[in-house]
């Protein structure tokens, strides 16, 4: 990724957390107690009630990628 579109991205982000300052948290909280087979579900409701859902349930390998995506923001 070149600088430039970096540092869109990172004001892209910065914005969205700004509109949404609960779900950093939330996200964090649930990342401390997520293990192998935690399902993480996420459901979409439009305006005019439509909804869809979709789950994954987490493997080590993924708890591994959270850990290396975490070590990544601490530096």
């Amino acid at each position: 990724m070149n600088p430039v579109a970096a540092i869109k991205y990172l004001n892209l982000l910065n914005r969205f957390k700004a509109n949404h300052p609960k779900l950093p948290q939330f996200i964090k909280a649930a990342g401390t107690i997520a293990d192998v087979d935690t399902v993480v579900e996420m459901t979409v409701t439009t305006s005019e009630g439509k909804k869809i859902v979709a789950n994954i349930k987490l493997t080590a390998d993924d708890l591994r990628i959270i850990d290396e995506i975490k070590k990544a923001k601490a530096e």
